[in-house]
């Protein structure tokens, strides 16, 4: 706007506003402070130094009382009008500039720091430092090319003037990368690895094409390092970390670790197996985890280094798997996903196919299920017979040269004998710790060992789950041979009786109780048989079906699935086999297996009274065939004892029979389900109310 001054009282002459107070400064002898010197100020302000016009003034901030805002350095612009005034549009302007020289003072600032303190410990920060380092530099080279035509300019070498708004527009873009790096180093000032390369990454999400273009290339810089770690464990299987900054890490828990299958828990020592240096010598560490790896190719990377690495330590795999290698860059993401899925599939496939054909771990999951598992019959019988006239003694009278004698014996009596030698030397016979009352029912087990790498599969977990279910088998089988024996000699003396010719002198209530005991053994034989049926079809074969399915048809990804195909197998097995619910975990009482086992003990107990009724018979019979005119007192109290024991016996069965068939009925499982309908196929027993 333009100012009215009376020159004289006959004419107006229109002055603007800037001259007027030009006039008014030179009358007051003030001038201002020439722009060239201004441009020179701020030249030296871009570098984080005081000018002549304008200094730098450092001030330390306190913290803020919540704890929000840490302790901070200041940079403020003081103004000095010692020689000249400095007009205060002209302020603001150098106001504006001013902040790349304080941004330039905090990254400079940062890499400093850095490289006194922590360049030693992490190598993502020394990439970050040097590629900041290289900014700095250039940005120095920037402002000397402005300092050149400063000078030029002074000099009278004519070219276009280095002015303030000159200055202004083209710093423009300095500035956006000034403050771009200062928010950064801002961010990852406490990170460093790969949480330092997530951080960084994080600025690429963004729809400005400056930011994003500048930032990919600091990424691409400092991501180095990572790759090269990177690269070392996805090609050799090598953990090449020296400041544990990749996102797999060594493992440093305790000496003592848990395996678990199904609610199975064993411990094992650190490193004496495959299967602690499979699932406990290195662990994914999400935190270094960077955001542009997805967690599906993290757990790929994971796997394919740890199955190199297994190779080399347990497999004895000297070489690696040949492939062509391919530089792994932050700018290639493409081909970064492409060499992991490569990579997976060869490491993972090579070890998984040497798991199931060079160590033959199929042939061992096939031991197991003949022999531990009792799925073949005659090799089970045979030690059966071997073993049974010594189970029933103390356990303290086992030793284990007559328990290996007796399984050496029961190889060749059964078709086992054709196995293979390899199989056969891993199966031992033994008993286990005993307490006061045991027998060798109690204590006597089979074992079948591993060795490595076969023990990352069939671990100390797993191996107490096929004991767990060996027992349970090897119980039905004792109970059914029993109780077999036991029908088979109330047989004997049933025919023994009918071509008697005292047979009526027995007298009817003891016929009739031949005949009730002789059925009542048919209703267990009944009961075991469809349980062993049971076992070996709705356990057994169904989940060895699933498991050649997953083994051999469509084979495991990688040792991890391999593992998980054989814990669900296993886990399938107990929870079939033991007639547990679906979830039911290490606390979960297994009631009907419970019931299971105590009915079997109920049929043992039956049997053996059945078997002092024959004699009681077979006694009888030869009393009356010597003439003897009278039965004995004893005899009678004999009977009597036994009858007593056949009636409480069969009505405990009965009983605990319901109490299952309900218990059945509510089974969420429909597999389990089906026992029900085995053991009640005609509906003989009806449901209590």
């Amino acid at each position: 706007m333009a100012a009215v001054v009376r020159v004289s009282d006959v004419q107006d002459v229109r002055v603007p506003r800037a001259e007027l107070l030009t006039r008014l400064r030179a009358r007051q002898g003030v001038s201002l402070v020439p722009e060239h010197e201004l441009v020179r100020d701020v030249l030296y302000l871009f570098q984080g130094m005081s000018g002549t016009h304008v200094r730098w003034r450092h001030e330390w901030q306190l913290p803020s009382d919540d704890g929000s805002r840490p302790a901070h350095m200041d940079m403020r612009l003081d103004f000095d009008e010692q020689y000249g005034m400095i007009a205060p549009p002209t302020r603001a302007l150098i106001h504006r500039l001013a902040e790349l020289g304080q941004l330039y003072e905090r990254v400079q600032r940062y890499v400093e720091e850095t490289q006194q303190t922590k360049a030693s410990l992490h190598l993502a920060a020394q990439s970050l430092c040097y590629f900041l380092a290289n900014e700095l530099h250039a940005h120095c080279e920037l402002v000397s090319a402005w300092d050149r035509t400063w000078h030029a300019q002074v000099e009278g070498d004519g070219g276009r003037p280095l002015t303030l708004q000159r200055l202004a527009s083209c710093a423009h873009e300095p500035v956006m990368r000034m403050r771009l790096m200062s928010t950064i180093v801002a961010s990852c000032e406490h990170a460093h690895g790969g949480a330092l390369v997530s951080t960084i990454h994080t600025y690429t999400l963004t729809g400005h094409p400056f930011i994003r273009r500048y930032t990919a290339a600091m990424l691409d810089h400092v991501s180095r390092p990572f790759f090269h770690t990177l690269s070392r464990w996805l090609y050799y299987g090598e953990l090449d970390d020296p400041f544990s900054e990749f996102f797999v890490r060594r493992a440093t828990a305790p000496a003592e670790r848990p395996h678990v299958v199904d609610d199975l828990v064993v411990t094992s020592e650190q490193g004496v197996d495959a299967a602690d240096v499979w699932h406990h010598r290195f662990v994914l560490s999400r935190d270094m985890l960077p955001t542009f790896l997805s967690e599906h190719f993290a757990r790929k990377i994971f796997s394919t280094g740890k199955s190199l690495h297994f190779l080399r330590e347990c497999c004895l795999e000297g070489s690696a798997p040949s492939r062509h290698r391919r530089e792994l860059r932050y700018s290639d993401m493409a081909g970064l996903e492409h060499a992991i899925d490569a990579e997976f599939a060869l490491a993972s496939g090579q070890l998984c196919t040497r798991m199931l054909r060079a160590f033959r771990l199929f042939d061992h999951l096939r031991a197991l299920k003949s022999y531990l598992l009792l799925a073949q019959g005659d090799f089970a019988d045979a030690l059966l017979q071997t073993l049974g006239p010594s189970l029933s003694r103390p356990a303290s009278t086992l030793y284990q040269h007559n328990l290996s004698a007796a399984l050496e014996t029961a190889i060749r009596a059964s078709s086992a004998q054709y196995e293979d030698p390899e199989i056969l030397r891993r199966l031992d016979a033994r008993s286990l710790e005993f307490g006061p009352g045991d027998t060798g029912w109690d204590t006597f087990t089979l074992e079948y060992r591993v060795d490595s790498p076969v023990n990352a599969v069939l671990d100390a977990s797993a191996m107490a789950g096929y004991q767990l279910l060996f027992h349970y088998l090897w119980h039905i089988q004792r109970v059914a041979s029993r109780i077999s024996t036991a029908w088979t000699q109330l047989l004997s003396v049933q025919k023994e009786v009918a071509r008697s010719r005292h047979r009526r002198a027995l007298g009817q209530p003891l016929l009739l109780q031949l005949r009730a005991t002789h059925a009542h053994l048919c209703e267990m034989v009944h009961f075991v048989r469809q349980l062993q049926s049971f076992s070996e079809l709705e356990g057994l074969s169904h989940a060895w079906q699933r498991l050649e399915h997953d083994l051999l048809v469509s084979p495991p990804t990688d040792l991890d699935h391999l593992i998980e195909i054989h814990r669900t197998y296993l886990h399938t097995l107990i929870h079939t086999t033991l007639l547990r619910a679906p979830g039911s975990g290490r606390r979960t009482t297994d009631h009907l297996a419970h019931d299971v086992r105590a009915q079997l003990h109920c049929i043992l107990a039956y049997a053996d009274a059945t078997d002092e009724l024959g004699m009681y018979v077979t006694a009888e019979l030869a009393r009356l065939a010597s003439d003897a005119t009278a039965p004995l007192a004893a005899a009678a109290r004999t009977h009597a004892h036994v009858s007593q024991r056949l009636a409480t016996h069969h009505t405990e069965f009965v009983e605990r029979l319901h109490t299952m068939l309900a218990a059945l009925e509510r089974h969420p499982t429909l597999t389990v389900r089906d026992l029900a309908r085995r053991w009640n196929f005609n509906a003989v027993y009806q449901r209590r109310s």
